[in-house]
């Protein structure tokens, strides 16, 4: 059997259907065939069961979600028979969420500094501390300076404490990773594990930053990390099966106990997003052109806006259970999920209509859980959006094989 049906249809249509799916685009016709070929043999079906664990990595902003499929709604199903796989070429950009079709309960949303002592009181805390109470100033005892203060020209940069010059050395850094993997991470029995595929240059530098290096060690000792649970687990059921009575072989390589983990890159998600704003990497770039002196504040004032993008995508989708509006894809399931869910909206409203418009009335406490949010929506988002969109792409190609078997059968040579 040929795939010449496949390799009739034109480029577009091919690129389409590879980035419906989160498969590279780039290359020619027959690269692009088999791309698709590939991903559908080795193609395993999403369980309504499954837990998906989506990372959005780094070091003082790792942001993690809990996320479960949902069932879809009826109308959804009627649509999805007919047409089980979305057509990107047609896409309306003014609507990029006619993308995503799959909804999803959430069960944790979480946001870690990991530069900070982790014990299992502070990584279990679904709400972060609230600071004790002050007196709010006078608008004119605000401007006034206090008579020990320090002037801004004579300000100095902190001198970097021991503890911070060791927390990213091999030895600490893998403690850590092993700490957050074993009581933060798999207590939450997820199925996949969906983790952020880091770079290694930033802006097209020819250099290598030391953050991004650190950030780079901790994608990979999360990846050790899981592997080695998985190892584990392999052993543990083996052990366990064998002690019934059994070969050893009841569970297989891809046992019960087995942990899927996928590396998911954050620009091939926001180009399945946002399918006309074009193929942009996390500075801004695009793909495959070096930045220029005069673009850069451009290329920042794009990244500035995906993000921007990204959190109102979220917020619509999250504010279906609370005002009855948005596009009812994500459902809050548990205490601590409704509750970030709820600061995480009204930080997008602040955001919104602004400080000014948003102060507190006289006598109204601050409220320190949303000025504090404010500051995670984006990483926040990236997590959950990371993990809706690797799920609609499972869908994607699912359907993509109903409706192309010969996908599945081998090619005469």
């Amino acid at each position: 059997m040929t795939l010449l049906p496949l390799l009739k249809e034109n480029s577009r249509t091919l690129k389409s259907l590879c980035a419906s799916c989160g498969l590279p685009k780039t290359g020619a016709k027959t690269v692009l065939v088999s791309r698709l070929r590939e991903a559908a043999q080795q193609f395993q079906p999403t369980p309504p069961s499954a837990r998906i664990l989506s990372i959005d990595l780094g070091l003082k902003n790792f942001a993690f979600s809990l996320l479960t499929p949902a069932p879809l709604p009826k109308t959804t199903k009627s649509k999805t028979k007919q047409k089980p796989l979305p057509s990107l070429s047609f896409a309306d950009p003014a609507k990029p969420s006619a993308l995503l079709t799959s909804p999803v309960h959430l069960h944790a949303w979480h946001r870690l500094d990991l530069t900070l002592p982790l014990d299992a009181a502070q990584s279990s805390s679904p709400l972060p501390p609230t600071p004790p109470a002050r007196n709010r100033k006078s608008k004119k005892a605000e401007a006034e300076p206090e008579e020990d203060s320090t002037p801004t020209k004579s300000k100095r940069k902190p001198e970097p404490s021991t503890s911070t010059s060791t927390a990213f050395t091999p030895t600490t850094l893998a403690s850590t990773t092993a700490t957050l993997v074993q009581t933060v991470l798999l207590p939450l029995r997820p199925t996949h594990i969906l983790i952020e595929r880091q770079r290694f240059r930033t802006g097209g530098a020819s250099a290598v930053l030391e953050w991004t290096v650190r950030v780079n060690q901790l994608e990979a000792m999360l990846h050790a990390a899981f592997a080695m649970a998985n190892f584990h687990a392999h052993a543990t059921e083996i052990e366990i099966d064998m002690a019934e009575g059994g070969k050893g072989k009841r569970n297989g390589v891809d046992g019960g106990g087995k942990v899927v983990v996928e590396s998911v890159t954050p620009k091939v998600v926001a180009g399945y997003l946002f399918p006309s704003a074009g193929a942009k990497d996390e500075d801004g770039l695009v793909e495959g052109k070096k930045r220029k002196k005069k673009a850069t504040s451009g290329a920042a004032a794009a990244y500035k806006l995906l993000k921007k993008e990204k959190v109102n995508m979220l917020s619509e989708f999250l504010a279906t259970e609370n005002d009855g509006g948005g596009a009812g894809l994500v459902k809050a399931d548990g205490k601590q999920a409704k509750e970030v869910v709820g600061l995480f909206l009204e930080a997008v409203e602040r955001k919104r209509v602004g400080k000014r418009r948003a102060k507190r009335k006289e006598g109204e406490e601050e409220n320190y859980a949303v000025e504090d949010m404010v500051s995670k929506m984006d990483d926040l988002s990236d997590s959950v959006l990371q993990g809706m969109v690797w799920l609609q792409w499972q869908r994607n190609l699912e359907g993509l094989i109903q409706e192309r078997p010969e996908l599945l059968e081998p090619v005469e040579e």
